[in-house]
């Protein structure tokens, strides 16, 4: 089974029910089982998806990249004074 990983470019700490929805959002998307790939800071750096032997387009990944980036913005927004 061929594995392919979304490694993104500014990895960010997300909270727990982002992190489900971008793996909710990249699983729904690429129809592959995914996993999001933290290290060890706790920063999601990725996601990776069980594509079988199917490829997985290029705009596909970058549109998994553009919902993690929403999702980076979205808790930016929440920090401020409320």
């Amino acid at each position: 089974m061929s594995e392919v990983r979304v490694t993104f470019k500014k990895p960010a700490k997300l909270g727990q029910d982002a992190a489900l929805a971008l793996e909710d959002y990249a699983r729904a998307t690429s129809s592959c089982d995914a996993v999001v790939v933290i290290d060890s800071a706790h920063h999601v750096i990725g996601v990776q998806l069980a594509a079988g032997g199917n490829q997985v387009p290029e705009a596909l990944l970058q549109d998994i990249e553009r919902f993690f980036d929403s999702l980076v913005a979205d808790s930016a927004d929440r920090l401020g004074w409320s």
